[in-house]
């Protein structure tokens, strides 16, 4: 399923109109009418937005292994998930923080 019927799917599901589901993920309702008619494809802070305001993780909303060769492991998803639900600031401390730990020779 592309990610325009699914968000449709899920919106529809939790009985939300596109306008109702732009205001909680602060987006424009173009944008959602856009996405959900495949006519542009969000970015990734969109698609975060958008899962939190219909309450699901990220990788429910965009099937991350259906783009991977390998599947994800579970606490793959799991960092993916709780990535999603930071802020930008606490997204871009994290990042810095992991970028540490890579650099260090053991």
């Amino acid at each position: 399923m592309d990610i325009g019927s699914k968000l449709r799917y899920l919106r529809k599901a939790r009985h939300l109109s596109s306008v109702e589901l732009a205001q909680r993920a602060n987006v424009s309702q173009s944008s959602i009418s856009d996405i959900e008619c495949n006519r542009r494809s969000p970015r990734l802070n969109t698609l975060s937005s958008l899962s939190r305001a219909l309450g699901l993780p990220l990788s429910e909303l965009l099937p991350v292994d259906d783009l991977l060769e390998h599947p994800l492991k579970e606490e793959e998803r799991e960092i993916l998930d709780l990535f999603s639900r930071m802020n930008e600031s606490q997204q871009k401390h994290l990042l810095e923080l992991l970028r540490s730990f890579s650099s260090k020779k053991n």
